[in-house]
């Protein structure tokens, strides 16, 4: 693609283009969200709107999927006693907190900069573009409350700052891990092994249908992913990312098979590298495991282009001497009634004491 333009401020606009025009669910299949704009710090970013919280969404597209079904979803497959009493008694609290979460219409929020990823990456917005995003998004959005997810204060300090120092609440709501690869030795990678790196620049379209059925193959096989608080990525996703490098693509081959596949993002001016998308084939010979490769994939790509690592939960992965990280979700709704204020001031009270408690 022969543009001046940065590839990832071109990837960006494709996605966003075509949310607007088709929906959140064109690039992931549980997510029935509408995409609008704000322009600020010299671009269009998406805005997310969710008007009814069903059930099936994502917890990238519904913050009720992220701050309450998600967790009462660990406690159900969790296995220790302790776990089990908790989810058994969890109505006590689930049921006040659904309740304040609609009153204050949380699940309702406008989502910014929401790519539908499960984890998020933000440029270095400086306190004037906040400023204008929030004035801006209170404008379009007056019924709304507004909000930031995946925020941590070693990733994006900054950026935090500028919005506690605008009335933005901040509410802990997951641990990530996080490590810098540039202070471990490069990692190994199996000695005897046959399994074959095909980087972005080898694949083409014809490979990604059998990518993507991999990837569809890992969520059934992967009993913590089967759930549908999982991002679902679209084949039109995975073609977005070959065509753009919205997502980096890596795959591995084995005897002529797909095994394995990894999906790297990183956001202009950052510092770190994290992986929305990794599948692997659960059903090989113990002798091949491709899910160490990936993962041995994402620290040496991190190495290579002198990032950081930032982990999801939901990614199953602590790279060697990574470090746990709380992260947060922004919350700001000064422009809301009284009544939607209280009931937010109360959701994050509870949600804080009785769900997710930092440590």
């Amino acid at each position: 693609m022969n543009t001046s333009i940065p590839p990832r401020l071109v990837a960006d606009a494709l996605w966003l283009l075509t949310a607007r025009s088709r929906g959140g669910n064109h690039w992931v299949s549980n997510a029935h969200c509408q995409i609008q704009t704000i322009e600020f710090g010299g671009h269009s970013h998406p805005i997310s709107l969710l008007e009814h919280s069903n059930w099936q969404e994502c917890a990238a597209s519904s913050p009720r999927s992220a701050l309450l079904r998600a967790h009462r979803q660990r406690l159900k497959q969790s296995t220790s006693a302790t776990a089990r009493i908790a989810d058994t008694l969890s109505c006590l609290v689930y049921g006040p907190l659904s309740a304040l979460m609609h009153t204050g219409k949380l699940d309702q929020a406008a989502l910014v900069a929401n790519y539908l990823l499960p984890t998020s990456l933000y440029p270095a917005w400086g306190a004037d573009d906040i400023q204008l995003m929030t004035e801006r998004l209170q404008t379009a959005h007056p019924q709304r409350p507004l909000m930031m997810q995946h925020l941590s204060s070693e990733v994006c300090p900054q950026l935090m700052q500028h919005l506690r120092n605008l009335g933005w609440k901040m509410v802990a709501t997951r641990t990530v891990f996080l490590s810098d690869p540039q202070q471990t030795q490069q990692t190994g990678f199996w000695p005897d092994t046959d399994v074959e790196i095909v980087h972005q620049d080898q694949l083409s379209n014809s490979d990604l249908h059998e990518l993507h059925a991999l990837y569809q193959l890992h969520k059934r096989s992967n009993v913590r992913q089967t759930n549908h608080l999982q991002t679902d990525f679209s084949l039109a996703f995975f073609e977005l990312c070959l065509e753009t490098g919205f997502v980096e693509l890596t795959g591995l081959r084995w005897q002529g098979h797909w095994v394995g596949i990894l999906g790297t993002y990183t956001q202009t001016d950052s510092d770190w590298l994290t992986a929305p998308l990794m599948a692997w084939d659960h059903n090989l010979p113990v002798s091949v495991k491709p899910e160490h490769l990936l993962h041995d994939l994402f620290i040496r790509e991190a190495q290579q282009k002198q990032l950081r690592l930032h982990c999801g939960t939901e990614q199953k992965i602590a790279p060697d001497r990574s470090h746990s990280a709380i992260e947060y979700t922004a919350i700001y709704d000064q422009h809301l009634p009284t009544t939607q204020k209280i009931a937010n001031r109360w959701f994050s009270a509870l949600f804080q004491q009785c769900v997710y408690r930092p440590s």
